[in-house]
């Protein structure tokens, strides 16, 4: 939604697409102790793009809230659009299935309770309002496989214009389901250890605000800036991983766009 509310809905029915490679540098809070090569500031590569074909959408947006998206969109009107999610890809942290935590000792099940990287895929719906080429409203729900939850978020952003520098805010409520919020933050009876105690969290809220700002340094070459900030749910706060009440995300690139 934010490149949707940047762009201020640009021909968002018509097929085609762009693709971006650049450098960024990132800098974010620690928010989990799990984050074990966390460090304040950082560089990364810059891959970002999006196409559509008669309703078939791929998005890859660069560093995305929402994930890689492949679907279709259903119905759309002038001020509407509602698009079906075949598959959300959102990468998280996760223990492996196969491990059986309560034949590990102590000193192992904490390795395991630490692990992290992997991929949670689910499918959902995603509905869009277009307000005058400058409000946009996006409500969205994904159902995880394998039932690891549900997660949905309601989002509303505005663009405006400034000479050649395009700003956007976007304000964002985030829920995560009972069963999404144990997968990520809980540590079960068969997996407590002193160092990480049974923890059942429920469903969770989160709040969140993104400003940002793009400028083209030419036809093909454009800068980029964001800063984003998500207030965490007690529920995650709460968790033995977690070690911060916000989340902090900042991130400045240059792109070339073909």
């Amino acid at each position: 939604i934010a490149t949707s509310v940047s762009r201020g809905g640009e021909s968002r029915l018509a097929d085609g697409g762009y693709f971006e490679l650049g450098a960024s540098v990132y800098g974010t809070n620690q928010l989990d102790i799990r984050q074990t090569e966390h460090e304040s500031v950082q560089p990364s590569l810059l891959i970002s793009g999006m196409y559509q074909y008669k309703g078939l959408f791929i998005e890859m947006i660069h560093e995305s809230q929402d994930g890689i998206n492949l679907g279709i969109n259903l119905w759309s009107s002038p001020n509407w659009s509602l698009d079906f999610l075949a598959a959300n890809l959102q990468s998280s942290t996760s223990r492996n299935p196969d491990d059986a935590p309560n034949t590990l000792d102590e000193a192992v099940r904490n390795e395991y309770l630490m692990s992290m990287d992997s991929l949670f895929i689910g499918a959902g719906f995603r509905a869009t309002r277009y307000w005058d080429d400058d409000y946009i409203f996006q409500y969205r729900i994904s159902d995880y496989f394998d039932a690891q939850g549900i997660a949905s978020s309601a989002r509303l952003g505005k663009s405006w214009q400034v000479r050649n520098w395009n700003f956007h805010a976007l304000a964002s409520i985030e829920y995560a389901s009972s069963k999404l919020s144990r997968r990520l933050f809980g540590v079960e009876s068969s997996e407590a250890t002193e160092l990480f105690p049974e923890y059942r969290p429920g469903s969770a809220v989160t709040y969140g605000i993104e400003l940002g700002v793009a400028y083209p340094l030419s036809e093909k070459l454009v800068f980029r800036a964001m800063y984003r900030l998500n207030v965490l749910s007690k529920e995650i706060t709460n968790s033995p991983f977690n070690q911060a009440d916000y989340g902090s995300f900042f991130n400045a690139s240059i792109s070339y766009v073909f």
